[in-house]
């Protein structure tokens, strides 16, 4: 799984297939592959192990043909390599496939194919899920049926969510698209004369911005001059285009080293653009247009609770602490990835809130489907891609307008997230009567100042890398936090476990005691996040605690500390902030902290080995 390219026109196919695959490189992959078909149904297969310029590479001269599928792969079935990669073809080759998803039922599928076929039963070419698919199709064709029919019958046997595209040899003039649950989507793209395929919208950038997402349970037939789109019991139809707007400068790295650098950089813009319009003085409001949800069903709500993954999960964990201090009402956070198998107890009356980058993440649409399912609570996502599988199942969403997100490590959807955050909390406090007018202006006002505080921490570049060189041998690191400077604290950790490969946990402080302070040493840093806010003297304790153990000490806080400066070893002076924003504050210094690491370490920062952009399975 990870992403899905397709084409059929006039122009070849091979050319355009490459370049959206490289538009999809920012999810991240370990082999590629494409599929051209030319209009005597010639098919050429090419596939690497490796990174596109490999593919590139082999393919020598492009095969000629005018329509294609192409495929970048994140092993789950099978290693790495050649033979693993997309496209898959039918033991006929008449059929051939990429996917994104997980066959859960593969095994099953294969023996009763085998027991079908008993000849075919060791002429499997790969060791994929995937394999089973232009098999079952191709069973469904030998049978009679239309490829539609061939591919509906297909989905109706796989366990799992999937992502499909396909052609047929006998058939060179179009391509075919099926959803599955949330594997991810499939974007259609409208040119002229031509007509794309793609999991994500950048791939499709620069050839077109007239888009359908497919829904789940839909067949697409393709050809140059547009698409149909098969329903269950319905007749097909064809189904209505939208525009969207994404600038293709946006996806450039620009004078950049890396897009995670870029990106970074991006953030005061990702915040000003996310609270535009929807943190307004005079009269105050937040989110005042735009949002779906009324103020009656704001004021019925009596238990919040925010659910996310990864760093999404670090947002929901600060977002908690905002709509309890903002809002006035209980909060909670959860994991999406457990949330759904526990039987959870949400509450009377609740408002479930996910926080996901991408809008594609599974476990999240898993955990939205159980709410909906069992609870029916009213729901709200926060999320960077319009028209995502999330935003069609949440009754409202907060689109952060952060522009597309390359390196794989989120960053400035992260700040994205918390502002979105801080708005739904000012709004809910609002609804409720805990804000009057002069309160709520004060709120918006502070949060404001987010896009300067962000900015300044982004000055303090230089310092992260004179401090980062000192750590590039570290095996480990400790991050402490205390309130909402412990979410920091973890997503700091994660930020130098995913680019950095640097074993590292994010702890509250007050838990160093129980555990933790039996690993210091002299070669096992610690960060401390030590602004002046109500907890400043704990922190300061548990500081002293980490330095009594000759660990060395990496304290950040309140720029002209010299109190904390003194005590640490290495000090950054992050601008002053209110209480509530000090993750403004702290978060583009602990990025540059592991982005400089990582650097030192000569990694593959925006590539980041074994992630993913956007977690389409379990």
């Amino acid at each position: 799984m990870c992403g899905i390219v397709g084409y059929v026109g006039q122009q070849s196919a091979g050319p355009i297939l490459l370049e959206g695959l490289q538009r999809l490189e920012y999810r991240g992959y370990d082999s590629s592959g494409i599929a051209v078909l030319d209009r005597d149904g010639a098919l050429s297969v090419l596939k690497r192990q490796g990174k596109l310029r490999d593919l590139e590479a082999a393919i020598g001269v492009m095969p000629p043909g005018a329509a294609g599928i192409g495929h970048t792969r994140w092993a789950t079935h099978g290693t790495p390599s050649d033979r693993n990669a997309h496209p898959h073809a039918s033991s006929s080759g008449d059929v051939v496939v990429v996917h994104n998803g997980i066959v859960e039922n593969y095994r099953s599928l294969k023996a009763l194919l085998d027991a079908a076929k008993p000849e075919r039963a060791r002429s499997w070419q790969s060791e994929t899920d995937t394999e089973v698919i232009p098999e079952l199709i191709a069973r469904e064709l030998n049978q009679g049926r239309s490829f539609v029919e061939a591919m509906r019958a297909c989905l109706g046997l796989l366990h799992g969510a999937s992502a499909i595209a396909a052609f047929h040899r006998a058939d060179p003039s179009r391509i075919y698209a099926a959803r599955k649950g949330s594997a991810g989507g499939i974007v259609i793209g409208y040119g002229d004369g031509e007509m794309y395929l793609a999991s994500d919208l950048p791939a499709l950038l620069p050839h077109t911005a007239t888009v359908y997402h497919l829904e789940d349970g839909e067949i697409a037939v393709v050809d140059s001059q547009g698409a149909v789109v098969h329903r269950v019991n319905q007749p097909p139809l064809r189904p209505v285009s939208r525009q969207v707007d994404l600038d293709p400068v946006a996806v450039a790295r620009g004078p950049y080293r890396h897009f995670m650098l870029k990106e970074i950089h991006e953030q005061p813009r990702a915040l000003s653009d996310t609270i535009r319009g929807r943190a307004r003085l005079d009269p105050p409001s937040a989110l005042a247009d735009e949002f779906e949800l009324s103020d009656d069903q704001l004021r019925s709500v009596e238990r919040v609770l925010v659910i996310g993954m990864g760093t999404s999960l670090h947002a929901a964990m600060i977002g908690r602490w905002w709509i309890e201090q903002i809002a006035g009402i209980p909060a909670d956070f959860d994991n999406a990835s457990e949330f759904r198998f526990r039987a959870p107890v949400i509450g009377p009356s609740p408002l479930v809130v996910s926080v996901t980058q991408s809008g594609e993440t599974i476990d999240t649409l898993g955990a939205m489907d159980h709410v909906r399912d069992r609870w029916g609570a009213p729901q709200i996502v926060i999320t960077n891609v319009e028209g995502s599988e999330a935003t069609r199942k949440a009754d409202a969403s907060i689109l952060l307008r952060c522009g597309p997100e390359v390196g794989v490590a989120s960053t400035k959807t992260f700040v994205g997230s918390l502002a979105a955050l801080y708005l739904l909390a000012c709004r809910i406090g609002r609804a409720r009567g805990v804000l009057d007018d002069g309160e709520l202006t004060e709120r918006l006002e502070q949060l404001l100042t987010a896009p300067s505080l962000v900015e300044r921490g982004l000055e303090l570049s230089k310092r992260c890398k004179e401090i980062a060189s000192s750590y590039t041998g570290a095996a480990n690191f400790l991050v402490l936090g205390r309130g909402i400077e412990h979410p920091i604290a973890m997503e700091a950790a994660l930020k130098c476990k995913e680019i950095s490969y640097v074993h590292a946990e994010g702890y509250a402080a007050g838990e160093m005691k129980h555990g933790p302070i039996a690993l210091l040493d002299q070669q096992f840093p610690v960060i401390a996040l030590a602004t002046r806010g109500p907890l400043f003297d704990k922190m300061m304790s548990a500081i002293q605690q980490v330095s009594a153990r000759q660990a060395p000490v990496i304290a950040i806080g309140d720029e002209g500390d010299a109190e904390l400066a003194e005590l640490a070893d290495h000090y950054i002076g992050v601008p002053p902030a209110n209480d509530l924003l000090t993750p403004f504050a702290l978060t583009p210094v602990i990025q540059l902290l592991a982005y400089h690491i990582a650097l030192a370490r000569g990694l593959d920062i925006d590539q980041p080995r074994n992630l993913a952009k956007t977690v389409t399975v379990e």
